[in-house]
């Protein structure tokens, strides 16, 4: 280190104070009203259902202002997601700036995903589950390889991310790291992370609201920290959620949430 160059207990301790000074902030806010989506979505409002096996993909695109609503009826033990601007590929999820911005890595219902452009691509408005991973990253080839022998090939999530990309014309190295919704990831007072597994319910749900038109790719796939247990059919609904509101609660929950949608109305309006 040079001599000027602070400690990692002196980033520690400045990041705890600026989380604080923001959290200090972010409390005095007044509140805004959450959106209440409805527990069963009416046929009416289903553009697109579909049921990903497990092992497999699933890949579309997802227009802005229309909810992706993933079902997980059996528990399965983790969906990872990728999410790409539809009109500029370059621009994708974060996962790193979206646990970093929001100061927290409990990303959940209220919370954004920000793409590497600081900008909110899609909003988490229900999560029945309340578990997202965005650290572990999806399973891959070579960790299932280590974790459980080479002499049987299992499905990844880095094998499936490939094969979705390329539907879009897109390579392995558009695929980035992934957020796992349903996956109850977390950590003991080591810092070491483990599996919650009483955490998964059957039937939980999330819901996510574009905030810009999005391609997506799904992967169920087990969480490689599950502990080797099968993955389940996990249902998917694509359906017109309301138009999101000036004062809408993802929009206007933090400082760090308005200026993430700020970015995103700029770029929308070609600025």
């Amino acid at each position: 280190m040079g001599q000027n160059e602070p400690t990692p207990e002196e980033y520690r301790a400045r990041y705890f104070a600026l989380k604080a000074q923001a959290q200090l902030a972010n409390a005095s806010r007044p509140a805004a009203k959450r959106l209440e989506n409805p527990t069963v979505l009416p046929p009416e409002l289903i553009g697109v259902e579909e049921i990903i096996p497990p092992g497999w993909y699933w890949t579309g695109r997802i227009a802005r202002g229309q909810s992706l609503r993933l079902i997980n009826a059996e528990a399965s033990a983790g969906v990872a997601a990728l999410f790409w601007n539809a009109h500029d590929t370059s621009e994708r999820l974060n996962p790193g700036d979206t646990v970093k911005v929001q100061w927290t890595a409990r990303i959940s219902r209220g919370h954004l995903l920000l793409s590497d452009m600081g900008r909110a691509i899609a909003s988490i408005t229900e999560d029945t589950c309340g578990y997202a991973d965005l650290i572990a990253n999806g399973t891959t080839r070579k960790a299932l390889e280590r974790k459980y022998g080479a002499d049987v090939y299992r499905r990844n999530s880095h094998d499936n991310f490939i094969l979705a990309a390329a539907k879009h014309g897109l390579s392995e190295r558009d695929v980035g790291p992934c957020i796992s919704f349903f996956a109850p990831v977390v950590t003991d007072e080591a810092g070491n992370f483990f599996w919650n597994a009483d955490a998964l319910k059957p039937g939980a749900y999330v819901d996510l609201r574009a905030e810009m038109d999005l391609i997506v790719a799904l992967s169920n796939c087990p969480h490689l920290l599950s502990g080797g247990v099968e993955a389940k059919p996990v249902r998917l609904q694509i359906w017109n959620s309301p138009p999101a509101q000036l004062d809408d609660f993802n929009r206007t929950a933090t400082e760090e949430t308005v200026r993430a949608f700020e970015n995103t109305d700029a770029y929308l309006a070609g600025y």
